[in-house]
């Protein structure tokens, strides 16, 4: 049971507990169905169920502990506010539609009664807030209103996303499945923080759809129009949502894309003028691209991001995580102030918080997590050297995109957070990016040595 401000209460009913059994029968049903039918044509898919069920279990779990255990928290508000979107669409359906498809404003405000409740105001007038309500309310026609099912459901739909994400490496490491299903699918921080109602999980999927359709449409180029259309569904609610996510993404991706152009040039010195000129326009092209659409990004466009960084890390210190925070100091919004902090903000983006500053049950799973990738990064680096490293990157274009999108955002995401229970969320949308680069970078390092010790054996063996 929570306290509410429209329903006096909300509460998990029983109809729900006796429900769930049956929504995860059908889900995992309908999802062996579909694994069946998939697995003839790539058999990565033997994947596929265990991965679901883990996802979904994960969503479950996620909904009972900010249910029971926190009393409430984000998940519960945009589920509160969706819950009154559904009562409006039966209330008065054009109220619905001017509200599901306008903008927040007051006249539409006005469109809720005291029959349907009203939407929490800080989430309804916050335009990245109310895109995620308004996903939301209709998942709620399908689980008949209920937060744990409708959880559940979010659960299942955001698979579908992280699930592309696993085939795209996959088929370029085919080898690698296994740790890119830990890595990808099955990382707890992952798991959790991206199975609820909240804008990471939806922001993660769609991320994994626009990866997956980047691929599809411009590596493989097949069906285009497909892919095109997709990849522009699934940036416009990272935009919406969670703009610097695309922030992140784009100078990677446009480096993937012409990267193997670059590399099916025959000629070396050729390839090697070719491919900073190439670089850089990326670069550039995905600089104006953001500083076009800027009018959409609001306080994350590129003329604001100094501000809403030195905003943001002193909001985070006051926020209601129990003032857990960090503070990686002061910095100037020059390039070499950033400069100057770069080490400390990637520091607390990829390994933070460490295991001896947690707090609490949640923290302790993250700090577990990032001594695991301190110790993938120390076996990256004991295996090769700066150089063989930066060269390896950059000759292969998916490690290239995977490993830059988790820097870039690591580092951002370091710079503008203070605070550990944020920082854990925003982690998970270049979490999988990142173990995957790890894992990707230490087993061929691994490879590499071992394939040089077996030629090293071979030469000195004796001569019969």
């Amino acid at each position: 049971m929570i306290q509410s401000d429209n329903f006096g209460y909300l509460y998990i009913y029983l109809w729900e507990w006796l429900g769930l059994p049956f929504y995860l029968f059908a889900i995992i049903f309908i999802g062996g169905i579909y694994q069946r039918r998939k697995i003839k044509e790539n058999d990565i898919y033997e994947y596929y169920s265990k991965g679901l069920f883990i996802k979904l279990i994960g969503g479950i779990g996620f909904a009972l502990i900010y249910f029971y255990y926190y009393l409430g928290g984000d998940t519960t508000s945009y589920y509160e506010s969706a819950l009154t979107m559904k009562n409006l669409m039966f209330h008065s359906f054009p109220g619905f539609l001017h509200n599901e498809f306008g903008s927040a404003s007051p006249e539409n405000l006005a469109l809720f009664t005291s029959k349907t409740g009203f939407p929490l105001k800080y989430m309804y007038y916050d335009p990245q807030t109310f895109m995620v309500i308004k996903l939301i309310t209709p998942i709620l026609l399908f689980s008949f209103g209920g937060y744990l099912l409708t959880t559940l459901l979010v659960s299942w739909i955001s698979y579908a996303g992280i699930w592309r994400l696993f085939i795209v490496f996959n088929s370029y490491y085919p080898h690698l499945k296994k740790y890119f299903f830990i890595a990808i699918i099955c990382f707890p921080s992952v798991i959790f923080w991206g199975s609820g109602i909240l804008k990471d999980t939806i922001t993660l999927s769609a991320s994994g759809w626009a990866v997956f359709s980047i691929y599809n449409a411009f590596i493989l180029k097949k069906q285009r129009f497909k892919y095109i259309t997709i990849l522009f569904i699934a940036l416009y609610l990272i935009i919406s949502i969670k703009p610097y996510t695309f922030m992140a993404l784009l100078p990677g991706s446009l480096i993937w894309i012409f990267s193997h152009r670059i590399y099916r040039i025959r000629n070396t010195l050729l390839r090697f003028l070719v491919a900073p000129f190439i670089c850089v326009l990326c670069i550039a092209g995905g600089y104006f691209l953001l500083d076009s659409l800027k009018g959409y990004m609001g306080k994350f466009s590129i003329d604001k991001v100094a501000v809403t960084a030195a905003v943001t890390e002193n909001d985070l210190k006051q926020d209601y995580y129990g003032g857990h925070s960090f503070d990686i100091g002061t910095f100037e919004n020059t390039p070499a102030g950033y400069l100057k902090v770069f080490p400390k903000a990637l520091t607390a983006g990829v390994l933070r918080p460490f295991l001896w500053e947690a707090a609490n049950s949640v923290m302790v799973l993250s700090g577990l997590e990032n001594t695991f990738i301190l110790i993938l990064v120390i076996l990256m680096f004991r295996r090769t050297g700066p150089l063989t490293l930066l060269k390896r990157v950059l000759s292969e274009p998916l490690l290239f995109f995977a490993f830059s999108f988790s820097i870039f955002f690591s580092f951002a995401v370091g710079l503008t957070t203070s605070n550990f229970g944020a920082l854990v969320r925003f982690k998970i949308a270049y979490l999988p990016f990142l173990v995957s680069s790890l894992f990707i970078l230490s087993v061929k390092n691994k490879e590499t040595k071992k394939a040089t010790d077996e030629r090293k054996g071979w030469r000195t063996l004796p001569i019969n």
